[in-house]
C-alpha cells in the first residue's frame, strides 16, 4: 500500500514498500534506479540530483490510472505507456456511474489489454463496461450480427475485481431477418388461360441487438406478396373470374428482434417452408486470447462467458 502522506518516513519503509534487500542506501531509490521506483508510482520521486525522504510521500510499489466517463475503445498499453511493459503492478480504475463503451462495430471492444504486458493488472471496476450492439440481419434470412465483448484480454497476469456496483457486459446480440414468401407456380385453368404467381414478400430485417454504439430494435415487417396475373388475352374479367383464387405467393416475414445488453437476438420468422435467418449470439463480458485471469465478482455480469 502506498506510503504515509504526511509525518516522518524512515528509510526501512521505503525499502518495505519497493521490495528493496539489505543493505539500503537512499541513492537505491531515486525514479527509475535499481530499486524499481517509478515516476508512475512516485511522482515527486527525482531521477537524479538532491534526494529527500519527504519525495516519497504517498509513494507506492505500483502505477494506478483512472479512466472517465464516455471513454471508448481504451487500450490499457496507451493508458500505461512504456511502463507497461514493466514489472511494476499496475491498477486500472474504473469510477463509480462511470461508463466505458465500444464503438465503430463489434470488432472494437470497450477496453481492451493487448499482449506483451509486463509485470501485473488488477482492473478495479465500481462504473460500466459495454460492448458493442451486433447488428441486425439483412432482408430475406439475414444472419444477425453476434454482440460485441466488452473487455478483451490477451496479456496474463490480470486480475478483474468487480466491485458491487461493477457492471460488465457484452453487446446484444442482432435479430436474423425474417424469411421471403414463398413463390407460387403458374396454372392452367382452362384453354389458354394460364394464372401466374405474383412475387412473394421480402422478409423483414432484423433488429439491432443494444450495444454501448446502439440502442435495442425490433425487427421489421416482412411485404406483401403481389397479386398474381393471367395472359387471358386482354379478357382480364374472364381471367381474373379463373385466376382469383391462384395468386400462388406469400408475404414475407418478420424479421427477429435484436436482444438487449448480455442476451442473443431472436431468430427470423419463417415463411411457407422458408427459414429466417439466425439470431446474433450475445457478446462476451470478457473475452481472452490464450491467457487465463482471475475474477473477483460482487457485480453484475451480462452476456457469455470467456
Amino acid at each position: 500500500m502506498p506510503l504515509q502522506s504526511s509525518g516522518s518516513i524512515s528509510l526501512a519503509q521505503i525499502a518495505a514498500e519497493f521490495g528493496d534487500s539489505q543493505p539500503h542506501s537512499l541513492s537505491e531509490f531515486y525514479a527509475g534506479g535499481s530499486a524499481g521506483v517509478t515516476s508512475g508510482g512516485a511522482p515527486n520521486v527525482p531521477s537524479s540530483g538532491t534526494i529527500d525522504f519527504n519525495d516519497f510521500y504517498s509513494a507506492a510499489n505500483q502505477i494506478t490510472q483512472s479512466l472517465s466517463n464516455g471513454n471508448t475503445n481504451v487500450n490499457v498499453q496507451t493508458i500505461f505507456g512504456s511502463n507497461f511493459t514493466s514489472s511494476i503492478p499496475k491498477v486500472l480504475v474504473i469510477p463509480l456511474y462511470a461508463e466505458i463503451g465500444a464503438t465503430g462495430g463489434t470488432g472494437n471492444r470497450a477496453i481492451t489489454v493487448p499482449s506483451g504486458m509486463g509485470g501485473t493488472l488488477t482492473i478495479q471496476n465500481n462504473g460500466t463496461i459495454s460492448g458493442a450492439g451486433g447488428d441486425g440481419g439483412g432482408q430475406n434470412a439475414g444472419t444477425g450480427q453476434t454482440g460485441g465483448t466488452a473487455l478483451y484480454i490477451a496479456s496474463s497476469n490480470v486480475t478483474v475485481v468487480n466491485n458491487s456496483n461493477g457492471i460488465i457486459r457484452g453487446g446484444g446480440g442482432g435479430g436474423g431477418g425474417g424469411a421471403v414468401g414463398q413463390q407460387g407456380g403458374s396454372i392452367n385453368p382452362v384453354g389458354s388461360i394460364y394464372c401466374f404467381s405474383g412475387a412473394p414478400g421480402t422478409g423483414g430485417a432484423g433488429g439491432d441487438g443494444q450495444g454501448y454504439d446502439q440502442s435495442q430494435s425490433n425487427g421489421q415487417s416482412g411485404t406483401a406478396a403481389s397479386p398474381g396475373s393471367n395472359n387471358a388475352g386482354g379478357n382480364t374479367g374472364f381471367g381474373a373470374m379463373f385466376c382469383g383464387g391462384y395468386n400462388g405467393s406469400t408475404g414475407g416475414s418478420t424479421g427477429g428482434n435484436g436482444g438487449t445488453y448480455g442476451n442473443a437476438g431472436s431468430a427470423g420468422g419463417s415463411q411457407g417452408g422458408n427459414n429466417g435467418g439466425s439470431a446474433g449470439a450475445a457478446g462476451k463480458y470478457i473475452e481472452l486470447s490464450g491467457v487465463s485471469y482471475t475474477l473477483s465478482n460482487n457485480g453484475t455480469l451480462q452476456g457469455n462467458a470467456p
